[in-house]
């Protein structure tokens, strides 16, 4: 592994890094910044280097003033040049240095302890292979419960170097010109939030909503009918047992089973009262004397 003089020699006579700043060289390894900031989808990138630095004094009072309000940059969010990370939400970084492999190195890059310690995860830790010439980036994870905040010239992961045995074939030899793009594409596939929670979360709230809406919707309807019914029962009771003699239930089956009964034995009465009474003035017409002719 390279310590830090072999570092800014590779730096001085091969080009290593570019956009080096001697500020971020540690003992055995270089700390990396935040260039650009990529959010799932692809569509949306932030870059921290996009404008230049106003001169004098003037130009930094006047960025103090515009930095405290929120603006939106390439559909981030900024305030006081921050840029917040959410948690549980995902981002893509691309480094502000330009890495420049020779063929008798290759490098390893991870999260710097201080960024991890605030929940935040690095998924992509990668090795950089001999002969690679470009950016290099990686997809950042907010574990925490609370935001993180970017900004610019951020130190986000750091790079060690060490020499490779033997000699290196040229056949990895890359140089990746439109690396942002690249990143835009591979950001489609992404989700905003940690397993889509946010879109999870959306689709439940959607349909508990739903099923809310249409179980209220069917129980007005079943109280509507039964105000409706309990309001028309004297009037339909009224035309289906007394007008149509239709029975309605087992109750009234039996009552009008018993009033049947009731009207057959008054009618049976009535027949006997009539045939005593028949009899009756049979016997007092056959107990008259006849008066007989001489």
């Amino acid at each position: 592994m390279l310590g830090n003089a072999s570092i800014k020699d590779y730096v001085r006579h091969s080009n290593l890094i570019d956009n080096y700043d001697e500020e971020c060289l540690r003992n055995s390894s270089y700390r990396l910044r935040v260039g650009k900031l990529i959010r799932p989808g692809g569509n949306n990138v932030l870059d921290f280097d996009s404008e230049e630095e106003n001169q004098g004094w003037s130009g930094k009072i006047w960025r103090k003033i515009v930095a405290a309000i929120p603006q939106n940059q390439g559909g981030f969010k900024i305030v006081n040049n921050r840029y917040e990370l959410k948690p549980n939400e995902l981002i893509i970084f691309q480094t502000k240095e330009i890495i420049k492999m020779p063929l008798n190195l290759s490098a390893t890059y991870a999260a710097l302890d201080s960024v991890a310690k605030q929940g935040i995860l690095l998924i992509n830790a990668s090795m950089v292979e001999p002969g690679y010439e470009g950016y290099l980036s990686g997809v950042l994870l907010n574990f925490s419960s609370r935001s993180f905040y970017f900004t610019p010239n951020m130190e986000i992961v750091k790079i060690s170097f060490s020499e490779v045995n033997g000699d290196v074939e040229d056949r990895l030899h890359e140089r990746i010109d439109n690396y942002t793009e690249q990143l835009q594409e591979k950001a489609q596939n992404y989700t905003q939030t940690f397993l889509d929670i946010d879109r999870i979360e959306k689709d439940v709230i959607s349909k508990t909503a739903h099923r809310v809406r249409r179980q209220f919707v069917w129980g007005g309807w079943i109280l509507l009918f039964f105000l409706a019914f309990c309001t028309l029962e004297p009037v339909l009771y009224k035309y289906i047992w007394h007008d149509s003699w239709v029975p309605l239930n087992s109750t009234q089956i039996e009552l009008e089973r018993s009033i049947q009964k009731s009207k057959e034995k008054e009618m049976i009465e009535s027949l006997t009262k009539k045939v005593d009474s028949l009899e009756l003035k049979l016997k007092k017409n056959n107990a008259r004397p006849t008066n007989s002719k001489p």
